[in-house]
């Protein structure tokens, strides 16, 4: 038995054979993040494609020199109104602190909050940008908004820690037109240890918004109903299944530390379908990342002659502390700087 054991392996060891496999190199295509919203002006971030084992480098990566941005609607009249849109040199990454180069129109003022009339809901507003020797171009609409109805904090069934609790809302949705709905949201305070060695509570938001989910009112057109907007976890989990912390205390060590409460920005977004279907695209591929069994998903880009998005977003913003019992019926007015 020893014997045919042995045989086998060799066979097997013999049939090896070194594969290498010769890539093309990716073409360089140009990347929209492109999002126009009621009351602020529009903000577009570009980069560039690259090959995937490509080592990155943000001097490479980031595309501050186009010939040119635009954004335009045409009004009631038929006349074009447009908006140039320049570099914004004083963006820096919230994550790496890093410039990174955003576009956005000229006399942006960040200590503003929503009244940039430019951008206005049932509007469809076109992009062109020209860089290197091309023309990409995209459109978009920003829907009607759809307020929540309200929101209220309780605690969370699936947490041991009695200060988690959870953001519940209750939607009643319009039965006369289709909604195309994304949610994200972002917490502007959050208390947590400064580091693991150290018996320190610090601020530490989130950087930005982050995505929870999108999808569309077929199953629930016209109907009210409950539910809930569980927190976005860090990145590695690709399910926004966290809850949100009640103000608290801990011992560390001899010291009684005070955790603050969290408060979390709320965003509700109605999209139009072209912005759906990226948005979707992305929540399923996040959620099916190292999927051996997942099929391959190549996401949906209304750009033409580039890769990307340029969404127009309907928003409504809701400012939810999370302290028990809370109930927020009013919608909030953020800065500019908080979309950001």
């Amino acid at each position: 038995m020893k014997k045919y054991i042995y045989i086998i392996s060799v066979l097997l060891i013999s049939c090896q054979e070194e594969i290498t496999l010769d890539l093309p190199n990716s073409q360089d295509k140009i990347v929209v993040e492109g999002s126009i919203e009621n009351g602020f002006p529009p903000i577009v971030i570009l980069t560039k494609n690259q090959g995937y084992f490509d080592e990155f480098n943000p001097d490479e990566f980031y595309i501050n020199n186009v010939d040119s941005i635009k954004i335009w609607y045409i009004d009631e009249g038929g006349v074009t109104i447009n908006r140039n849109l320049e570099l914004f040199t004083d963006f820096v990454s919230p994550i790496t602190g890093d410039p990174i180069p955003l576009y956005t129109v000229a006399d942006l003022d960040t200590s503003n909050v929503n009244n940039y009339d430019f951008s206005e809901v049932g509007r469809t507003y076109y992009l062109e940008i020209k860089w290197n020797n091309q023309i990409i171009t995209s459109s978009t609409t920003i829907p009607e908004v759809t307020p929540l109805d309200c929101l209220w904090v309780e605690k969370s069934e699936n947490s041991e820690e009695e200060y988690e609790y959870d953001i519940r809302a209750l939607y009643s949705d319009p039965a006369d037109q289709d909604n195309f709905i994304l949610l994200k949201s972002k917490r502007i305070q959050h208390f947590e240890y400064k580091d693991s060695l150290e018996c320190q509570a610090k601020d530490r938001p989130d950087n930005s918004h982050k995505l929870i989910d999108a999808g569309s009112d077929i199953l629930i057109n016209g109907q009210s109903f409950e539910t809930y907007f569980p927190r976005p976890k860090d990145s590695g989990n690709p399910f926004p299944d966290g809850n949100y912390n009640a103000y608290h205390t801990e011992i560390c060590e001899e010291d009684t530390l005070e955790f603050k409460e969290d408060i979390v920005l709320i965003k509700y977004c109605q999209i139009d379908e072209p912005s759906l279907k990226f948005w979707r695209g992305l929540v399923r591929q996040v959620g099916t990342n190292g999927n051996p069994f997942a099929e391959p998903l190549n996401l949906v880009s209304n750009v033409t002659n580039g890769l990307g998005i340029f969404t127009g977003y309907g928003s409504a913003y809701y400012m939810v502390p999370i302290v028990k019992d809370t109930v927020i019926f009013e919608q909030y007015t953020p800065k500019i700087i908080d979309i950001f």
